[in-house]
This record gives C-alpha cells, sequence and structure tokens, in this order.
C-alpha cells in the first residue's frame, strides 16, 4: 500500500505506532465517526493497521468487525461478496498473493463468515495462505502460527475447512477450479508421509466439482473426535 495520507487525529495516532484504548476513543468518535462507510475509509483503516504494530485488544475487533460488515453490507451486492468486491479487498489486504497481517487475514475470513456467497477467487485465496506457509521463507501470516512441517498439519486443516464450509449448499459442496487447483498444489508441495492423515481422506473427497454434505460433515466430525490441535500435531 502506498504512502497514505491520514486526517486527524488519525495521523496523530500513526506517528506513535502504537494505538491504545483512548486513541481507538477518539478515532471512533472523529476519523471513523460512521463507522466504516467508504472505500476511502477502509484504506485508511488498513493503512493505520499497519503503520501502529502495537496495539489494544479492543483495536483488534474494532477493525476486523468494522471492515467486514463494510465488505459485506454496505456495498453492492448486499451480503453476498461478488468478484468486485473481492478484488478489491484482495488489492486492499494481500501482497502479491500473501496476506501478511494475521488481522488482515482474520477481517477476510469473518467477511467470509458473514456473507451468503463469497466468489471463487477470495475463496481460492484463502486456501492459497495454506500454500504459501508451504514455501520457504514465506511471510504470510498463516504461516506464524503453523507448525514447522512440509506437510498439511491440523492447523492447515482448520482453515482449509473453514473455507470449504461455507461451500455447503443443500447437501452438495460446489468446488470451483480455482479452488481445486489451489488445493493440488498445496498436495503437491508436500510430503505425503507427513501430512495429517485426514488430509488424504478430505482431498480424495472433494477434488471433484461436487460430493454430498454428508460426506464432508463426517471427515469434519472426525477431525473433531480426533480432538487435534497444531500443538498435538507438533508433538
Amino acid at each position: 500500500m502506498s504512502e497514505h495520507h491520514f486526517p486527524f487525529p488519525a495521523c496523530v495516532t500513526a506517528g506513535k505506532g502504537r494505538i491504545e484504548a483512548h486513541d481507538l476513543a477518539l478515532l471512533r468518535k472523529h476519523t471513523f465517526a460512521s463507522g466504516i462507510a467508504s472505500r476511502e475509509d477502509a484504506h485508511t483503516l488498513v493503512a493505520l493497521h499497519r503503520r501502529c504494530p502495537h496495539h489494544c485488544p479492543e483495536w483488534e475487533d474494532f477493525f476486523t468487525e468494522s471492515l467486514a460488515a463494510y465488505v459485506v453490507f454496505h456495498e453492492e451486492p448486499f451480503g453476498a461478496v461478488d468478484e468486485c468486491k473481492a478484488s478489491w479487498l484482495i488489492s486492499l489486504c494481500a501482497e502479491n498473493g500473501a496476506i501478511v497481517s494475521a488481522l488482515e487475514l482474520s477481517a477476510i475470513l469473518h467477511v467470509m463468515d458473514l456473507s451468503a456467497r463469497t466468489c471463487d477467487s477470495l475463496r481460492a485465496l484463502v486456501l492459497d495462505q495454506v500454500r504459501w506457509s508451504l514455501l520457504p521463507d514465506s511471510r504470510c501470516a498463516h504461516a506464524d502460527g503453523r507448525p514447522a512441517a512440509p506437510a498439511v498439519t491440523a492447523y492447515d486443516l482448520d482453515l482449509i475447512w473453514r473455507v470449504l464450509a461455507s461451500g455447503v449448499d443443500e447437501g452438495h459442496l460446489t468446488l470451483s477450479p480455482p479452488e481445486a487447483l489451489v488445493l493440488n498444489e498445496i498436495d503437491r508441495l508436500t510430503d505425503p508421509g507427513q501430512n495429517h492423515p485426514l488430509w488424504n481422506q478430505m482431498l480424495a473427497q472433494i477434488v471433484t466439482l461436487q460430493r454430498p454434505g454428508d460426506e464432508l460433515r463426517a471427515i469434519r466430525n472426525a477431525m473433531a473426535a480426533d480432538s487435534l490441535s497444531a500443538s498435538d500435531f507438533a508433538a
């Protein structure tokens, strides 16, 4: 993102490099008095976050909720994310396809949670963060939290399932060609012997255009029954 011109009092906060609770109160009163009401507001929000690596927990809630609500509910098509919205959001939060900020990734996931329909490109972008995390010296946010393994881990499966679950409609999962391509690229980068066993099972079920939703739910339930966390897998 190019150098951003911050309005007052955001310029003062940006200069400090941190956002505390009283800064957020001022920002909500003045800079974002109507919430995030335009793309310019959204650009200011993201630019301010990047300039302030130190921030209070309240900022994280405000950032995620405000950005997601704007994307989903304040631009047409209301309640959904089409390719036009997705293209803008990707240009706002991704750098050459990688989402570097964990909070920006969280906001995009919240966009998907709120949206009744999310286009293929945004879903594929989020899945692609797993592929990025398998590359050497990856800067993507997803890589920061996952176990250092050349394989699909339980931590990765949590993100993958969160994306794919939103595609279950009337008992079937619609998997777009871009999503299928990303999943196959992820598999190509991994060591099959180290992959989480449910990855192979999941991949076999979902790389076709449509599969019964009951099969996917059975896989998800098996994951839950295993009670595996990322830390368990790393151990």
